[in-house]
């Protein structure tokens, strides 16, 4: 199992590097789709114990909209896109602009697992390319529950999952509206110290964001 108290101020640097190449991608990403200027803050990153979630994200009993997507190669785990129930209307309308979606509706959760997609593949595809990983996803699936009782189920539907895991704090921004998400990252035993070996090790490549492109 991976200690947090192990990694070195290079090893975080280059998570917080990851999740700004991650983070500028999704937001370029999601400009495009809905031909707006989505705009992202330096995204949050720090690795967390499950017992501290509750405590240093969200509480337990809040209601939550969840994309969740289980990643399959190098370093597999799941990948969960999480918002707050009171704040996934106005996420959605900023979105979608003059279409405004019915809570709950097809076309609804469809938006969700869109963008929790492009979100999610955003990160691990600038991972991939930095270290030269492979990586398959599933199908995105959408739940909206507490929060506890989702993050529940995600550790339970395989026991091989490690305690610690990876947060992301995304903060979207459009006009005047501001939304926080928040991005996890359950890994299988391994993933992680497979990452921080190979960025301990030298194994970075040399990446573009989608606007330097």
């Amino acid at each position: 199992m991976l200690e947090i108290k192990e990694l070195t101020d290079m090893q975080l640097d280059f998570l917080k590097e990851l999740t700004n190449i991650g983070g500028g991608n999704a937001a370029t990403a999601l400009s495009q789709i809905i031909n707006c200027k989505i705009q992202m803050e330096v995204p949050k990153v720090a690795f967390i114990t499950y017992q501290e979630l509750f405590s240093s994200c969200i509480r337990m009993e809040e209601e939550v909209c969840a994309v969740s997507i289980r990643v399959h190669g190098d370093a597999p785990g799941n990948f969960l896109f999480i918002i707050k129930e009171t704040d996934v209307s106005e996420f959605i309308d900023m979105l979608s602009g003059v279409i405004k979606l019915n809570y709950l509706s097809e076309l609804y959760v469809s938006a969700m697992q869109e963008v929790g997609n492009i979100l999610c593949s955003s990160y691990w595809n600038a991972l991939s390319r930095l270290l030269d990983l492979t990586f398959l996803s599933s199908v995105p699936a959408f739940v909206q529950d507490m929060f506890g009782a989702i993050m529940t189920t995600a550790y339970i539907e395989s026991g091989q999952y490690d305690d610690t895991l990876l947060f992301i704090e995304n903060i979207f921004k459009a006009g005047s509206a501001r939304v926080k998400a928040h991005l996890f990252f359950i890994p299988l035993p391994g993933s992680l110290e497979k990452i921080i070996s190979l960025n301990l090790n030298g194994g970075i490549k040399s990446v573009k964001t989608c606007s330097d492109s």
